[in-house]
């Protein structure tokens, strides 16, 4: 199975204008063209190039039409309109007037999420804006379309709802069996070797070193302000980075979960979904005994709070944790 930076291209905007001007002389119609490319199988065989090169031909050979441009978006999910910068582009210009007919391969290729495709559709019929379905032979002007349109949008909207559910499975099971899709934190990279389907974590030590000195510090009794403004980080990730139980070398799965598959927002995981932990999957940059003794400073509350009477009272009544701060060698920062 490809990872998600193999799935999906990298996203980019593209948009092609004639040379001349729109033709609007003899009553000719204003034509553009959407065209939207997820994957990078979709890419090799619809290109922003090749569609560009279709509808140019094909508006070309039409008397009563005249090219206004073609607007592209490469990579983007067809679930959420707002985020496809070309389509918006689009429909800016319907709204600006430029515009009188859209032509679009397919309805997915238009949106998969069908109250966002049927409400833009709706607009664009209020502008006298026709919107042309090549694939499904639909025309949006037609009124005896839109029951049809409904149908497929939401065929669309499924279809995605389906992939989506089958990609996450995939990620589960491959976490089950101890390959995870997770990206590598801080302090180690993706390594892949040839015919090999495994993933492999690598220390990157000059980043593993800072990670070692921001637990030391941690586990020393230090509170995270004191280790931001030694390691010039942020608190908040600091924090982030001290409960990583993969600086110990295990890895636990869906951390993060996405309760709506068309919005696509990412919440913490509290129970909804069953999570996959693996112990020893990559070497360790923090020995484990470390790391769990951090955790419980961490549990404790007393790594924040620098001048608290409760912070006090506690560093008083452990004293071995500040006899733990002993010089730390230069070259280990």
């Amino acid at each position: 199975m490809k990872d998600n930076a193999q799935l999906f291209a990298t996203q980019q905007a593209y948009h092609y204008a004639p040379d001349t001007k729109p033709d609007i002389t003899a009553g000719k119609k204003r034509a553009a063209a959407y065209c939207r490319v997820s994957t990078l199988a979709e890419d090799q065989e619809l290109s922003f190039d090749s569609q560009v090169s279709f509808y140019s031909e094909m508006i070309a050979r039409d008397p009563a039409l005249t090219l206004v441009g073609v607007y592209g978006d490469h990579g983007f999910s067809g679930l959420d309109m707002s985020k496809r910068k070309e389509f918006q582009r689009m429909i800016t210009d319907c709204e600006a007037g430029l515009i009188d007919v859209i032509y679009v391969k397919s309805v997915s290729r238009f949106s998969r999420n069908a109250a966002d495709a049927l409400a833009v559709l709706k607009r664009l019929k209020e502008l006298g804006i026709r919107v042309l379905f090549e694939k499904e032979g639909l025309d949006s002007a037609d009124p005896a379309t839109e029951m049809i349109l409904n149908i497929y949008a939401t065929i669309a909207q499924n279809e995605s709802c389906s992939q989506s559910e089958n990609m996450s499975w995939a990620y589960f099971r491959r976490a089950q069996l101890g390959n995870p899709t997770r990206c590598a934190c801080f302090g180690y990279r993706i390594q892949k070797k040839k015919g090999d389907p495994f993933r492999y974590w690598v220390i990157q030590d000059e980043e593993a070193d800072v990670v070692r000195y921001i637990f030391r510090l941690a586990w020393q009794g230090y509170h995270i302000n004191e280790i931001a403004s030694k390691t010039g980080m942020q608190a908040q990730r600091i924090l982030s980075m001290l409960r990583n139980e993969a600086y110990k070398g295990d890895i636990c799965t869906h951390k993060m979960i996405k309760l709506d598959y068309t919005s696509k927002k990412q919440v913490k995981n509290n129970g909804r979904h069953e999570q996959v932990y693996i112990e020893g999957h990559h070497d360790p940059i923090v020995e484990p005994e470390m790391f769990d003794e951090v955790q419980l400073l961490l549990d404790d509350g007393m790594l924040k709070g620098k001048h608290s009477p409760g912070r006090q009272a506690w560093l008083e009544a452990h004293p071995e944790i500040l006899s733990r701060r002993e010089p730390i060698p230069v070259d280990a920062r």
